[in-house]
């Protein structure tokens, strides 16, 4: 199987993998504003008390954006972003995966999560509603079902990413 990740163009993840937000201190602070602080600590307290292992956990997609001409944000998303493909059976194979978790659904800017834990059999590869996403409502992914993989060391390696042009 083959997931999905989207990174700001021009980051190293090809060199050095795709670090979870634990290592990215300006993607963790992103999650601070929905409690209203930049203290790291207590943002890196909150994810884990959503879920064991948020804080080491990249978010992943089953299908690549599909931008409809429906809504600029998705047109934003896939103009700005770098598209990596990861070789999810690989790097189960090998044991990097600590757990898996669906996030299906949530209110507007990501308040009131629907996550849960499932297996990697369980991962749902039907199509997405991606007509739905709307940047004036806040809706993007709380309402576009993706997964999180949590990884043992907060990094999925390179050697299990490629880029899609």
């Amino acid at each position: 199987m083959k997931l999905y990740h989207y990174i700001p163009k021009g980051t190293d993840a090809l060199t050095k993998g795709i670090y979870s937000v634990s290592r990215l201190p300006e993607e963790l602070l992103k999650y601070g504003k929905r409690l209203k602080t930049d203290d790291p600590k207590k943002i890196l307290a909150w994810m884990e008390g959503t879920f064991h292992g948020r804080s080491r956990a990249i978010s992943v997609l089953t299908e690549t954006v599909h931008w409809q001409e429906n809504d600029s944000m998705l047109k934003e998303w896939v103009d700005d972003m770098d598209l990596l493909e990861i070789d999810f059976d690989a790097l189960a194979k090998d044991g990097q995966i600590e757990s898996i978790w669906c996030k299906e659904g949530s209110d507007a800017n990501g308040t009131n999560e629907n996550i849960f834990k499932i297996t990697a059999d369980e991962i749902d590869c039907s199509p997405l509603p991606w007509h739905l996403c709307s940047k004036e409502k806040g809706l993007f992914f709380g309402i576009i079902r993706h997964y999180f993989l949590v990884m043992k060391d907060g990094v999925i390696p390179p050697k299990y990413i490629k880029e899609i042009k």
